[in-house]
């Protein structure tokens, strides 16, 4: 419940910033839905071309939309509930690992219900028998969002804000950029789970154990 109390006041003031870009983002996610794209795959999905073909920035526009608009709206609350004092103490001192892991959760929620929402839009405007295919490839845009967020957020404890989203952004381009790569990830592994699974799990993993040091070094003001 203090979480939800020190968010809320986090986000005193800014409903009305909030609101516009999520109108704004609304606008733009909407024109996925006529722009002739698969819409058997969730929008904030990644997109690969066919063996051969020179990738294109262009297919993944929405997916780029995605990841920008997420990471946007959330306004840093995230990363502002993770670094604020705690006022119950008269001694400024670090948050411990129960904090951190809080952080984390709210990360999560926030990114599930960011993808949730848009994804019963896209199970209700989506063609017949593909449900199971926009729910799966839902999960692995909310996951990468997840995984983003926490690259942003390594670059907020450090100061380093601007090269934060400059990373992340170089890290998601790359993968947009990289045909080979996106199509091992779409591509099978074990029990026919795709690549992308580990590949988010281990990302996920080092991410966390990267931002847990660093916020445990962290001086909090």
């Amino acid at each position: 419940m203090r979480a939800i109390r020190r968010l809320a006041q986090l986000s005193a003031g800014r409903h009305g910033l909030r609101l516009l870009m999520v109108v704004i983002y609304a606008i733009l996610a909407a024109r996925f839905y006529y722009s002739g794209q698969d819409m058997s795959v969730f929008m904030g999905m990644f997109r690969v071309l066919p063996p051969g073909a020179h990738a294109d920035i262009a297919l993944n526009m929405y997916p780029l939309l995605f990841m920008a608009g997420g990471i946007a709206i959330s306004l840093e609350q995230c990363s502002e509930y993770l670094l604020i004092p705690d006022f119950m103490v008269y001694v400024r001192r670090r948050r411990g690992v129960s904090h951190f892991c809080r952080y984390c959760l709210i990360v999560l929620v926030y990114s599930v219900l960011f993808t949730g929402v848009q994804l019963v839009v896209a199970e209700i405007l989506a063609p017949a028998g593909c449900a199971g295919q926009i729910a799966l490839t839902a999960v692995c845009a909310a996951w990468t969002l997840v995984v983003l967020m926490l690259v942003v957020n390594l670059g907020y404890m450090l100061g380093y804000r601007a090269i934060g989203y400059f990373v992340a952004a170089g890290l998601y381009l790359a993968l947009l950029s990289l045909n080979g790569l996106g199509r091992w990830l779409l591509s099978p592994w074990v029990f026919a789970v795709p690549h992308w699974v580990p590949a988010l799990l281990l990302a996920s993993v080092a991410l966390f154990v990267a931002n847990l040091m660093v916020f445990e070094r962290v001086e909090i003001y």
